[in-house]
């Protein structure tokens, strides 16, 4: 089917019979594999009574174009795919909605206010933007090995000259990157700093980031403010978030989601303890490195029946839930 300007591959599955059934579209993260040949979803939700559409993004699997994290140019391929959904179950077609992991979770919302649906999932996303989403996953780095104030701030600058080479489009602040990593590589934080994406630019030599950095993180809005379109969404909106998420950690995006909770957005916040990216929980190594071991009781149950329903019942495993849905 035609996304916006390219040519996408995607897959309609409906459950058994010819009723009408909601409808979600599985919006992707920031991974470069095949939607269409690993996501789960595509045939656990057919099994309740749920239709999936799932898509490759562009520059991955089947579809065409070239590999992008420009959100606006993703927000209107997932409307493609919306509107491709809707052709292919015709009349068996009812409530259709967005579900978004991680990056998707900048690209459902977006989506969702260009052309309306009837409901946006997120799962494990951010309400941050992702220099902020970096530099609060620098400093979980530091509180979770113990560093006190005077470390989180030298493992700021840190954060700084990686972010200086990010909004430069890899075309600048090596100097600055260079500098903290002489000035900081022999203390032993250091090598704790992961973020987001700094791990990936303090570990690579700036050759190797001018040639290959534009194309890795192509066109990702390094600055990127999620909140005036969550502030002016009307869309009914459910949010799962993991309480220890270390690749994008949640304290902020939940605090910013109650406020517009409280506001009277139609948002309701799940949070699961002990659930890292993903919603995974997991066990910890001597080491203090975790392993994912598996996706808590009622994080599949809460999607399924938010997307028949848009009401959730009183309980989903350990989570708790703020929100009108939840109520």
């Amino acid at each position: 089917f035609q996304g916006a300007g390219v040519r996408l591959a995607g897959r309609l599955v409906l459950p058994k019979g010819d009723s009408r059934v909601p409808i979600v579209v599985l919006v992707h993260g920031s991974e470069h594999f095949s939607a269409r040949e690993f996501y789960t979803l595509q045939r656990q939700l057919p099994t309740e009574g749920i239709g999936v559409f799932v898509y490759d993004k562009r520059g991955t699997g089947a579809s065409g174009g070239l590999y992008s994290q420009s959100y606006l140019l993703l927000a209107d391929d997932a409307i493609a795919a919306m509107r491709e959904a809707k052709r292919l179950a015709g009349d068996r077609a009812g409530r259709i909605g967005y579900q978004a992991g991680s990056q998707g979770g900048w690209v459902a919302p977006l989506a969702a206010k260009i052309e309306p649906v009837d409901f946006v999932i997120v799962g494990f996303g951010l309400a941050v933007s992702p220099l902020d989403e970096d530099r609060e996953a620098i400093a979980l780095d530091m509180t979770r090995r113990g560093y006190g104030p005077d470390v989180m701030a030298k493992a700021m600058q840190v954060a700084d000259a990686t972010a200086a080479v990010m909004r430069s489009g890899f075309r600048d602040g090596y100097d600055q990157l260079a500098a903290v990593r002489k000035k900081y590589a022999g203390e032993a934080w250091f090598k704790h700093v992961h973020g987001d994406f700094s791990f990936f630019l303090l570990g690579t030599p700036t050759t190797t980031l001018r040639e290959k950095g534009p194309a890795l993180l192509a066109g990702v809005p390094a600055d990127y403010d999620p909140m005036p379109v969550l502030r002016n969404l009307d869309t009914p909106q459910l949010w799962i978030l993991g309480e220890d998420d270390t690749d994008a950690p949640s304290a902020e995006t939940a605090r910013r989601l109650r406020g517009l909770i409280a506001q009277g957005k139609p948002i309701t916040l799940a949070m699961f303890p002990h659930a890292d990216h993903g919603i995974y929980e997991y066990e910890t190594k001597a080491d203090g490195e975790r392993v994912s071991t598996r996706n808590p009781d009622g994080y599949f149950a809460m999607m399924r029946d938010f997307i028949r329903n848009e009401r959730l019942e009183k309980h989903y495993g350990s989570s708790t839930i703020v929100g009108p849905a939840g109520h």
